[in-house]
């Protein structure tokens, strides 16, 4: 009985902080749309906006990686692995917006915040 309370607890535990994790990261996105959008909205070029966009929502990144770390060292990483992951998931979420800026901007469509 304790050793299933006990898991039903670990497993709580670690549903919100994955949950922490992808709010973090819906954060970071949506703030990226946001920065994106106002970019294109200026007509900023793409290398400009590739030079711009890793300052951008300096926050929010800092929190999804720091809520991805927790996450991983609770699911046994060590620091540095966490850290390593975390760093490089937010990296991701970036790229995808560096990446995608040109075709916006060809395009004339806006990126879309995520719910």
């Amino acid at each position: 009985m304790i050793a299933f309370l006990s898991i039903a607890l670990f497993s709580t535990v670690s549903a919100a902080s994955v949950a922490d994790a992808d709010t973090a990261r819906v954060a970071y996105s949506n703030c990226l749309v946001e920065f994106t959008t106002s970019q294109l909205d200026e007509k900023i070029g793409a290398g400009a906006f590739k030079k711009a966009a890793p300052t951008a929502c300096a926050d929010e990144r800092k929190a999804m990686i720091t809520a991805i770390q927790k996450d991983e060292m609770e699911f046994g990483s060590s620091e540095s692995e966490a850290t390593k992951f975390a760093t490089e998931e937010a990296d991701g979420v970036l790229f995808s917006f560096t990446d995608g800026y040109a075709g916006y901007v060809s395009s004339n469509t806006r990126p879309v915040k995520d719910e």
